[in-house]
């Protein structure tokens, strides 16, 4: 579950939450300059299909990332991790 979360989910999400922090960042600048005297510039056009745009960018990087970094070649016959010596010896190709 949270492989799906980190290469599907948080790459598609990213440039919301990012955009989001941005939006809360400036509403406090603009509250801050307002307070001081300024004047409030108005609300400016959320960026939606550019955000949409680059969070499916980003979820299709780390999909390729995670399809082409196999570690071993397909058909290798992997021994899991196990504890020899009073050690464990991680996963590793079958010699």
């Amino acid at each position: 579950m949270i492989r799906i979360f980190l290469v599907v989910i948080l790459p598609l999400l990213a440039p919301f939450i990012v955009y989001g922090l941005y939006v809360w960042w400036a509403r406090r600048q603009r509250a801050a300059a307002a307070g001081e005297g300024g004047a409030v510039p108005g609300e400016e056009p959320v960026p939606w299909l550019w955000m949409a745009l680059a969070g499916a960018v980003l979820m299709t990087a780390s999909l390729l990332l995670v399809g082409f970094d196999r570690g071993v070649a397909p058909g290798t016959k992997v021994l899991p991790p196990a504890f020899v010596d009073g050690e464990v010896v991680p996963a590793h190709p079958a010699d």
